[in-house]
């Protein structure tokens, strides 16, 4: 009984420690069955439904024809309604997350079409996924996570391709594995091989990374299994063991490995190879040494160890192909020999800063009002050619990405219009066709670069904020809110008729009175003692002027009130006081300008210094006057 005890205490001690190094190397592990109708629970781990990581979306079954060994492929998520749907995956700790997502088509729709769309993760680009029908298709990644969450989003880039998952999974890595990845950079898995093994696809639980291995035995080389079954030591790496234990070598000591060529499709990216090796026989009387170089240089030099794998990792740059190649020294009896690799290729530079923070509130307050919009997550406006389709940001060129336009009309919304007044860069809103009620807020009016507010068609109410109606840069569209308090109607073109009309008119009137007023203006009829005429006709030879000279004499005798002057068809007229009193035209047709002061005011002074009456004026003085002013002779009538 004591014995029976002391086994039942070891074997929980032994499960305790298990669950312990399961919840170790799966850190975090999620599993979302994408697709299925129940949570499901395989190999010790839960495997959830899509509810609680994304609202889009629909399940679908594949078609009963197509094979697969796994139940969470059989069933799948499509998206048909929008351009873009994100999984909110959790990620709350700062690890470097393995992310990996599946896609078994399996003919769900009977089209025999699959489709190739693009998968992201945070506002960057992942990869294109270009699916199978027959085939799945899985990616994975090592990404840094920067807090609580990681959006994971499928893109439709093409018309009637419409995106699905069959699979989605997330765990945290431990710190020392893969440490020369850098954080700045996402790695995305390439190739992973288990060199010389049966036909067996690896993964989880041999692999307590949750890893899958593809095995690959290379034509020219030979397989080979090591005589033990369990290592002693392994690598931070931790691969599987019955991936270590298999392995492949070269027919002859002297021969190297040269392993087929990995395409690398980025040529500017960073690549990064860990290669794993073990001593499969134990021979104290053997030698087994080899250079291992990638793309032609030398990294290490390798003796492999009996029963502990070794691992090297080098990150390097590649150019259409990643090659690696191992050498056997000069002094080696055994041929080189490799049991693993993986390849992954770094991604572009992260994206540093995502949506303006101010924007992401703004849209989480939408979001969070609006239950339609619940299946929204992620980075609204990167990739910046896949947005959703209901915003639009600013360009590539702007960092941090603003959302200048959110459209809204005809998602069934429902609520009141909440406060979004943070998101300072929007130019247009349209929530028309909606079921909107409560009052329109002030604040949509006081958003500085708007220019267009479509409101139509909702059951808004109250009054319309003078923030709008005064906003002179803002076009807006109210109709159809039959419990809005509808302001009346400026008639523009009447207040622009009006305020050009009034001073115009009110200048004809005035123009008019003093028209009338001149007009009806007559001169006192001289008396003919008042009167005289002077006339001046003498000729002068060589001017070829007629000069003519009249002077009335008005209420006082002593006073000349007009003089007029002509000369060959000009005609000067000297007012009382002294100015000029129209222009001459010449026949020729142009306008000279002369001034009056010169001749009316000379006169008029001359003429005003005698003090003379018309009766007192002789022919002699007359002429001497008008030589003084340039005529050359007079002829007097009275």
């Amino acid at each position: 009984m004591e014995k029976f005890f002391l086994f039942l205490f070891l074997f929980l001690v032994l499960l305790f420690f298990l669950n312990a190094a399961v919840s170790q190397d799966m850190k975090n592990w999620v599993g979302i069955d994408c697709g299925s109708q129940t949570s499901q629970y395989k190999n010790e781990l839960t495997w959830q439904t899509d509810e609680g990581f994304i609202k889009t979306g629909e399940n679908k079954w594949i078609s009963p024809n197509s094979k697969t060994k796994l139940d969470q492929l059989r069933t799948l998520r499509v998206f048909k309604e929008q351009n873009k749907n994100c999984y909110s995956l959790p990620a709350p700790t700062t690890d470097r997350y393995f992310i990996r997502a599946m896609f078994h088509y399996g003919n769900y729709d009977g089209l025999s079409n699959p489709p190739t769309f693009d998968l992201q993760f945070d506002g960057n680009k992942w990869i294109t996924v270009q699916t199978s029908l027959s085939d799945t298709i899985f990616h994975e990644v090592v990404y840094a996570s920067k807090g609580n969450n990681i959006s994971v989003c499928l893109a439709r880039t093409q018309d009637n391709q419409f995106p699905f998952i069959s699979m989605l999974e997330i765990w945290a890595i431990p710190d020392d594995s893969y440490d020369i990845m850098t954080r700045d950079k996402a790695w995305i898995k390439a190739y992973r091989y288990s060199y010389g093994g049966s036909d067996v696809i690896l993964g989880y639980p041999e692999d307590r990374l949750n890893r899958i291995w593809v095995p690959m035995t290379p034509q020219d080389l030979n397989a080979v299994k090591a005589n033990f079954t369990t290592l002693d030591y392994t690598t931070v790496n931790y691969p599987p063991d019955e991936a270590i234990i298999h392995a492949v070598e070269s027919p002859l000591p002297s021969e190297s490995i040269l392993l087929q060529p990995f395409t690398i499709t980025e040529m500017t990216r960073l690549d990064h190879v860990s290669v794993y090796f073990t001593e499969i026989v134990q021979d104290i009387n053997a030698i087994r040494t080899f250079d291992l170089y990638v793309n032609g240089k030398w990294e290490f030099t390798i003796t492999p160890q009996y029963k502990n794998c070794t691992g090297y990792m080098i990150n390097t740059r590649s150019f259409t192909f990643l090659n690696v190649e191992l050498f056997p020294s000069f002094d080696s009896t055994l041929p080189p020999i490799i049991s693993a690799i993986e390849v992954y290729t770094a991604t572009d530079s992260l994206v540093s800063a995502g949506t303006s923070q101010d924007d992401l509130d703004g849209l989480a307050v939408l979001i969070d009002s609006f239950e339609q919009l619940k299946g929204w997550s992620g980075e609204p406006c990167l990739p910046s050619d896949t947005v959703w389709q209901w915003l639009a940001c600013t360009g590539s060129y702007v960092n941090p990405p603003r959302v200048t336009s959110i459209n809204l009309s005809g998602y069934g919304l429902n609520a009141h219009l909440p406060d979004f007044s943070q998101m300072q860069a929007l130019e247009t809103i349209n929530l028309s066709n909606n079921s909107l009620s409560g009052p329109i807020p002030d604040f949509l009016g006081n958003l500085p670069s708007l220019t267009l507010l479509d409101l139509r068609d909702n059951g808004f109410s109250g009054e319309i904020p003078r923030s709008i109606t005064d906003n002179n840069k803002l076009t807006y569209y109210l109709d159809g809110n039959p419990n809005l308090d509808q302001p009346k109607k400026k008639n523009l073109a009447l207040i622009v008729g009006l305020a050009v009309g009034i001073p115009i008119f009110l200048l004809l009137v005035i123009a008019v009175i003093i028209i009338v007023y001149f007009s009806k203006r007559k001169p006192p009829a001289p008396s003919p003692v008042q009167a005289t005429e002077l006339q001046m006709g003498e000729t002068n030879q060589n001017e070829n002027t007629f000069v003519t000279v009249t002077t009335e004499a008005m209420v006082k005798p002593n006073s000349i009130e007009q003089t007029t002057l002509q000369s060959e068809g000009e005609s000067f007229t000297s007012a009382p006081n002294g100015t000029h009193a129209n222009m001459p035209i010449h026949a020729n047709g142009y306008s000279a300008e002369i001034s009056g002061e010169d001749i009316s005011s000379n006169i008029n002074s001359e003429i005003n210094n005698h003090q003379l009456g018309v009766q007192d004026i002789d022919e002699e003085e007359l002429n001497d006057l008008l030589r003084q002013h340039g005529s050359t002779g007079a002829n007097v009538r009275t």
